[in-house]
């Protein structure tokens, strides 16, 4: 047996029905009985319980793991509701899967180290290629948990994630791991074994305005930007706006997805982008990740056609990596921020990608809230960092 790769997708309104369908045509692509991985991806409109129950049936014995999503793509379409069903039978590629939860009251650095713990240890004796997971977007600073998870697997090891979204309520985003459907937790999966991977992401935003820096943070929060406390830089660029939106979580965090802030990163000539999760009082942004003092930092805007770009770009770093080997398999990690700026738009960036590996290799892959992805580092080398408004492609052969 070579390498088996199955795709279901179902948008029927009862969940059981979705899952059923999602898992059996997914299933039915292996040529095998025999499922070792599957990912799932789920939109809100379902009980993950009810639907996990339904797949974990159908896949005997396979290792699953998963998250809620805005939005889920594929070769053909994006769709914002319904049930997505990856499997994978392969005796070339190797799994090894695990999660850590109540990341609201644990040690995020041991969270990480206890999944990258569990991860290796399903996945036994090969050679190891690269790591996905699935955090909840709750937890305000993702940097440490990333941390820990690279120092555990090492230091030039790839590794990529998503944060869980979902449609109605932040405190409705979920993940999956085996039977278990979990919360404020973060869920994993080592591959690796006989197989090419090859790893793209860019954002395509660009800088507003003159350099800024940041002149006091703390870990994920900046209190102030050239001296001045950190939400000012907004009301700077749009005045009354950015008052009213102040006063308003939930828009000032839609101005936040629109406008982020940008982390100038000198070794790559790059921007780290940042979403703001909360305004404090006092002005103090509240960023998804951490933001060291003395960093230059702009507001980031883009646009339609920055966004196809950018995915294009995401996908021939990714083409480039893999050596010249045909890919297997194209997993998309994309923002929910995108989705929202390109609407209907939106599967534009899904053909670029097609574009560079060609119309028939098939794609799954999620709208989530903050990517996880390597970018370049003062060592010559990619470590792993959280991005916001970003699409990652990993190619999989």
């Amino acid at each position: 047996m070579s390498t088996h790769i199955g795709i279901g997708f179902s948008r029927q309104r009862d969940g059981q029905q979705a899952a059923r369908e999602a898992a059996l045509y997914s299933k039915t692509q292996l040529e095998s009985t025999r499922v070792d991985f599957a990912l799932v991806l789920i939109t809100g409109h379902y009980d993950p319980h009810a639907v996990l129950a339904v797949i974990n049936d159908i896949l005997r014995g396979a290792r699953v793991i998963g998250s809620s999503t805005i939005g889920i793509i594929l070769s053909g379409s994006v769709e914002p509701r319904g049930i997505g069903v990856l499997t994978i039978t392969s005796d070339d590629i190797k799994f090894g899967i695990g999660a850590a939860d109540h990341l609201d009251t644990v040690n995020t650095p041991k969270a990480g180290t206890e999944l990258a713990r569990q991860c290796l240890e399903d996945f036994g004796e090969h050679g190891r290629q690269i790591f996905l997971c699935f955090v909840d977007s709750r937890l305000q600073n993702v940097s440490p948990l990333i941390q820990s998870l690279q120092a555990s697997l090492g230091n030039v090891f790839p590794v990529v994630g998503a944060g869980s979204c979902h449609q109605l309520r932040l405190d409705d985003t979920f993940q999956i791991h085996r039977q278990q459907v979990l919360a404020n937790a973060v869920s994993g999966v080592v591959i690796g074994g006989h197989m090419g991977v090859g790893v793209g992401s860019q954002h395509g935003w660009r800088p507003l305005g003159k350099p800024r820096f940041i002149t006091q943070a703390s870990g994920n929060i900046i209190q102030t930007i050239d001296g001045k406390p950190a939400y000012s830089v907004y009301e700077e660029f749009f005045a009354d706006e950015a008052a009213r939106l102040r006063s308003s979580r939930a828009e000032g965090g839609q101005m936040a997805i629109l406008y982020p802030l940008g982390i100038y990163l000198e070794e790559s000539g790059n921007y780290l982008l940042r979403n703001a999760v909360d305004i404090r009082p006092d002005g103090s942004i509240v960023c998804q990740g951490n933001t060291p003092g003395g960093s230059q930092v702009h507001v980031m805007i883009g646009n339609k056609d920055s966004c196809k770009q950018a995915a294009r770009k995401a996908a021939e770093e990714a083409r480039q990596a893999l050596l010249g080997k045909e890919p297997k398999l194209i997993l998309v990690l994309d923002s929910m921020a995108r989705l929202k700026l390109l609407g209907r738009m939106a599967f534009q960036e899904i053909r670029k990608i097609k574009e560079v590996f060609g119309p028939t290799v098939p794609i799954i892959g999620m709208y989530g809230n903050g990517e996880i992805s390597p970018l370049q580092s003062t060592e010559r080398f990619k470590r792993p960092h959280l991005q916001s408004e970003s699409i990652v492609v990993v190619a999989i052969s």
